[in-house]
Parts: C-alpha cells; sequence; structure tokens
C-alpha cells in the first residue's frame, strides 16, 4: 500500500512539471508572459530589458553604475518630471526597466517604457491627478504620457501605445506575450542575466530597407540575402567591474550565418585598424573580450567590456545631456504661440517643425554677450559648441558630439 502511494506521489509531481514546462516558455520569455513586459504590443520590433534590482543587489558600488543612476535625477526633461511626480522613493523601489520599439503603420517608429516594481498604487494615481493615463507633453500630434497598469506598473510613452498595453493589462495573451518573433530567441536567454532582450529583425529590415543613406555593413548591403537572411537577434549581460554580454542570433540557413559571422569578424580587424593612438589601448581591450563563432544556423558572440571603457562611455553620456536651463522649454520667437516640448531623445520620430525651430533661438541667446568678449581670441575646450548662423569663421568642430545639436 506504501508503495502504491508513493509511486502515486511520484507521478503526480512528474506531471506537475511537465505541465509547468508545456505551458511556460524556457529561459527569459517566461518573464515576459508572467510579467506586465506581456502587455508590450504584439508587433514589438525590440525588447531591451535592465533588472535594476539585481544589478543594483550583486554590485551596489560599481562606479559607473552609480554614476549612471544619477542621471535620472538631473532636472529637466519630461523623466525628470515623472521622477518629481512619483516621489523621491520611485528609483529605490524599482526593480525592471524596459523599453519596446513598436513599429507604426506610416513605417516610423512608436516605443514604449515600462517601470515595474514595489510601488504603490494608490499614490502612483494620486501623483497621476487621480487618472489612469496622464499625458504630460502634447504638440499636434505628438505626445509623452504615463499610465499605471493593474498590477502597480508604470509605462510612459505615447498615448497610442499605452492604450494597447492598457487593453492587453485587461486581457492577457493577446501582447508581447504571445509574440513568437520575440518569445521565441528569448528562449536561449538565461533568467538569471541582468539585462536582456531581442529583436525581430524581419520587421526591422521591412521598416528600413527603403531607409536613406550608408547601407553597407563590412561590404555586405543591407539589402544582401545575407542580411536579410538574419531572422532574430537575442542577448544577455551580466554587470559587474566588467559587462559581460552574449549575443545570439539566427539566420535561415547555414551558408548566410556563415557570411554574417565573417562580416562581423571583419568589423572586429576593421576596430583594431582604425584604433586611434589616444584611444587605442581601451578599444583593443574591448575587441580582444570579442569572440564569434558559427554552428548551422546561429551566430554566437561574446563580449567582455572593461570596466574604465564603461566609466567613459557613461562619462560621455552624462557630458552630452544640455544644461538644465537648456532642458527647460524654448523660449518661444514672434508670432508661435508657447508649448511644451518634445521629450528629448523621442524615439518615436522626427519631432514637430515649430519646437525645433524655436530650440536653437533660446540657445543662441545667451551666447552672444561670449561671442562678443572673444573676438579675435583662441576658443577654449570649455566653450559651448555652436554659435550663431552669421559668424564668418566658425571654428573647427572635430570635439562635437551629434548630442550637441540636440534642442
Amino acid at each position: 500500500m506504501m508503495r502504491m502511494k508513493r509511486r502515486a506521489v511520484l507521478v503526480t509531481a512528474l506531471a506537475l512539471l511537465a505541465g509547468a514546462g508545456c505551458t511556460g516558455r524556457k529561459g527569459a520569455a517566461g518573464l515576459v508572459r508572467s510579467s506586465a513586459l506581456g502587455t508590450y504590443p504584439r508587433e514589438t520590433a525590440a525588447l531591451l530589458v535592465m533588472e535594476v534590482g539585481k544589478i543594483r543587489t550583486l554590485h551596489p558600488d560599481t562606479p559607473w553604475l552609480k554614476d549612471l543612476a544619477a542621471l535620472s535625477g538631473q532636472k529637466g526633461g519630461a523623466v525628470a518630471e515623472i521622477v518629481h511626480r512619483l516621489g523621491p522613493d520611485f528609483l529605490e523601489r524599482l526593480d525592471r526597466l524596459s523599453l519596446a520599439v513598436v513599429p507604426r503603420r506610416d513605417h516610423t517608429l512608436a516605443y514604449g517604457v515600462l517601470a515595474e516594481g514595489t510601488f504603490d498604487g494608490a499614490k502612483v494615481r494620486e501623483s497621476l491627478g487621480g487618472d489612469t493615463l496622464l499625458t504630460l507633453v502634447e504638440v499636434g500630434t505628438t505626445d509623452f504620457s504615463v499610465v499605471l497598469l493593474k498590477g502597480g506598473s508604470i509605462a510612459l510613452g505615447p498615448k497610442s501605445v499605452l492604450e494597447t498595453m492598457l487593453a492587453n493589462d485587461a486581457r492577457r495573451g493577446h501582447g508581447l506575450d504571445e509574440s513568437a518573433a520575440i518569445l521565441t530567441p528569448l528562449e536561449e536567454v538565461r533568467q538569471e542575466a541582468q539585462f536582456w532582450g531581442a529583436l525581430d529583425c524581419r520587421s526591422l529590415q521591412s521598416l528600413f530597407k527603403d531607409a536613406p543613406g550608408p547601407t553597407d555593413l563590412s561590404g555586405l548591403s543591407f539589402n544582401s540575402a545575407p542580411v536579410q537572411s538574419l531572422v532574430s537577434i537575442a542577448f544577455r549581460g551580466m554587470a559587474g567591474d566588467t559587462v559581460d554580454v552574449d549575443l545570439f542570433g539566427r539566420a535561415d540557413a547555414e551558408a548566410n550565418a556563415k557570411l554574417l559571422a565573417d562580416a562581423a569578424r571583419g568589423l572586429v580587424a576593421l576596430g583594431r585598424v582604425g584604433a586611434g593612438r589616444d584611444d587605442a589601448k581601451e578599444w583593443l581591450e574591448l575587441l580582444d573580450g570579442i569572440q564569434i563563432s558559427q554552428r548551422g544556423p546561429g551566430i554566437a558572440l561574446r563580449a567582455s567590456i572593461p570596466a574604465k571603457t564603461m566609466e567613459s562611455f557613461v562619462a560621455q553620456m552624462i557630458a552630452s545631456r544640455p544644461p538644465a536651463a537648456q532642458a527647460q522649454a524654448p523660449v518661444p520667437s514672434a508670432g508661435t504661440s508657447a508649448g511644451p516640448p518634445p521629450p528629448a531623445g523621442r524615439p518615436g520620430g522626427p519631432a514637430p517643425a515649430a519646437p525645433r525651430s524655436a530650440a536653437p533661438q533660446a540657445m543662441a541667446v545667451p551666447r552672444k554677450p561670449v561671442e562678443s568678449s572673444r573676438k579675435g581670441a583662441q576658443p577654449t575646450g570649455s566653450a559651448s559648441p555652436g554659435g550663431s548662423p552669421s559668424r564668418p569663421a566658425p571654428e573647427p568642430q572635430s570635439t562635437r558630439t551629434p548630442s550637441d545639436d540636440a534642442p
């Protein structure tokens, strides 16, 4: 009798384990299905997730992580406004931060940002003025809004994306939690990864195949068969003194995967050749840590990013941010109506013309006294880039970064 009971218990346990394996998804795909990540739109083409709680617990004293966290506390911009509304403990309660890239029907890109953590839903709703969805910035057809989901998670982005996430939150199984294009590559990603994500390459290829500009990748054009054969990319990483990253690409044929692996090796070789004197050491350390392998239709790339390289990268991010005064709303020119600017760095397409045209005027006003006091003098490295369009002899621009011209 005892043997029969033991066998019954064993059979029941095995059945439960088998059922869990059949109904769930392996790897990080299971996290998407079981969390608010699954509310992202089903047509999401790229997902990036950072496990803030894991990183904070394992590496609280990493210098570049502290610097990166300090970015959100700087004044100016829609993100600072949200942090101010939600209270000083918002970042302490944040466990997971993610970004989704969502293609639109007009072949432009929208986006969504999701903050998951131990938030107090009632306090969050109160901070949003008692509403589920609050629009912080709206200029024409462009907006930046915030919404509270059922589990207390907070989503940010355009209203069109947030409304879809609200609908998916009310009825699970219609969003990213049922997108095979994202979930299948995420099965290769272990759940203990501190940051991870996936790209639906086919969706991005159809979106950018007609985009103007350079489309060559180490001798392969964007429209070439090997590049178009790339089906998906998944990645995972562990952050600490070094950042260790693994990328898993999958092509539709082994021959195309081999060409892609060779092209990646060619890019690494070109990087070594192009390393300058000043940054050669850090750059070469980064390139030396890259390993590329190919097996069947799969391509794997492993990289180890040194701590000094990460500190340099984060320092450049901090230096590229505009001062708080410039991050505020631009002064409208005569004949234009005042309105809040779109959030800086919005990946959902070009900003409306009116706010962009006002920004350079606002930025140029405080530079006039500096301009007059520097006539005939050599500019110093601390001078702000750019200047009045009427200056007859602009200075060399070798130290400018793309972000210096951002409004």
